[in-house]
């Protein structure tokens, strides 16, 4: 808890926002990756194993199955993508707020002008702007990771349609 005190101290009150904005971005993304899974695995267990694939035919509507993996990811992707682009401007507005007030001390009188003040602002400017980065980057990758595994589902159930006989 100290540590994140610090964080706030010297990063800003954008560091607030940006520390709100990744608990919703990951807890959303790590939602979608276990939502993905918790279909897919229930669609392999409709599907069933190899060799009940062919009587399983019949009953598995395979395009179904996968623009439901393709709603569960749509659903949440423009959100993330949202969240995600949120993050930099949020370190941006930290930027410019540790800018800011590093000019205000260099054009303050004579006693303010001291190396300290203008270290803090300068500081403030590269936590603010680390942390939005550092909140956004892995997201984008997560997102892009939920997105290639929804490929790969979606291209076996393609692969699996055209190889089942009398599948709709």
């Amino acid at each position: 808890m100290k540590e994140l005190r610090e964080l706030v101290e010297r990063g800003g009150l954008p560091i607030l926002a940006i520390m709100t904005l990744a608990v919703v971005l990951y807890s959303r993304t790590f939602r979608l990756f276990f939502a993905l899974t918790l279909r897919w695995r229930r669609i392999r267990a409709q599907i069933g194993g190899p060799r009940s694939l062919r009587a399983q035919a019949a009953r598995v509507d395979f395009q179904r199955l996968r623009l439901d993996l393709e709603e569960e990811f749509e659903s949440e992707r423009t959100s993330l993508t949202a969240l995600i682009a949120a993050a930099p401007l949020l370190g941006l507005l930290g930027t410019v707020s540790g800018m800011t007030k590093t000019f205000e001390t260099l054009g303050g009188p004579a006693a303010e002008k001291s190396m300290e003040n203008l270290a803090r602002g300068i500081s403030e400017v590269l936590v603010a702007t680390e942390a939005g980065l550092t909140v956004a980057i892995p997201g984008l990758v997560l997102v892009f990771l939920a997105h290639r595994i929804l490929r790969r589902c979606s291209a076996m159930l393609i692969r699996l349609e055209r190889e089942t006989p009398g599948s709709s």
